[in-house]
C-alpha cells in the first residue's frame, strides 16, 4: 500500500532482522496505511542514548533537582511509563518474539532521527537522506517505551549497545530514597 511521505506514525512495530543485522520499524497511520524502515547499530545506539538525554535535559523535576538524585527521578519515571497503573493505551504497540518476522517488503534505510521537543511532545522525523518517511509524535512516556522496546531488542540481537544514562543500565530497578 503506497502512502505520501511522511507517514504520520499512529503505531510502531518493532522486529530484528537477523539477515540483515538491523533493527526493523513498521509504522502504521491512522488508515493502516505502513512504511518500513530499518535502523542500524550504530543509528540505533545515538537514538536510544539521545532519547535518554533529552529525556534527563527536559525534565523539570530533574533538571531542578540536586544532581545526585536525577537519574532516580528519571529512573522513575521510566518506570512507571513501563509499569504504571496509570497507563493509557500506547501508540507504540511491540511485535512478537525475537523471532518476529514482518511480511512486507523490504525496509527503507533510516539515515537520520531528527527530534524536535514541544512542551508537551517529542517530534520525531526518520529519514533517508533528505527524503522523510516517519514523522512520530510521542509523550515523555512513549518516548520512555521507545527507548525500552529498541534497548530490548538492541539487548536480544546481542549489540551490547554502550548506555551512556545510569537510570538505563540493564537491572537497574534500584532506587535510593534518603
Amino acid at each position: 500500500m503506497t502512502s505520501t511521505l511522511p507517514l504520520i506514525a499512529r503505531s510502531l512495530q518493532f522486529a530484528y532482522s537477523e539477515a540483515e543485522d538491523r533493527l526493523s520499524l513498521l509504522a502504521s497511520d491512522a488508515e493502516r496505511r505502513v512504511v518500513h524502515v530499518a535502523l542500524t547499530r550504530r543509528l540505533t545506539n545515538s537514538l536510544v542514548n539521545g532519547l535518554a538525554n533529552l529525556l534527563e535535559q527536559s525534565s523539570p523535576l530533574a533538571t531542578t533537582a540536586p544532581a545526585d538524585l536525577r537519574d532516580d527521578i528519571i529512573l522513575l519515571e521510566h518506570q512507571d511509563a513501563l509499569y504504571g497503573e496509570t497507563q493509557v493505551p500506547s501508540p507504540v504497540a511491540v511485535a512478537g518474539g525475537e523471532e518476529t518476522r514482518l511480511n512486507v517488503p523490504a525496509p527503507r534505510l533510516v539515515q537520520a532521527v531528527d527530534v524536535n521537543i514541544t512542551p508537551r511532545t517529542f517530534e520525531l522525523l526518520f529519514r533517508a537522506g533528505p527524503s522523510p518517511l516517519i514523522r512520530l509524535s510521542l509523550t515523555r512516556l512513549e518516548v520512555h517505551r521507545v527507548i525500552e522496546n529498541l534497548s530490548q531488542r538492541a539487548q536480544a540481537a546481542g549489540w551490547n549497545m554502550s548506555v551512556e544514562s545510569a537510570w538505563m543500565e540493564p537491572g537497574q530497578m534500584e532506587i535510593v530514597f534518603n
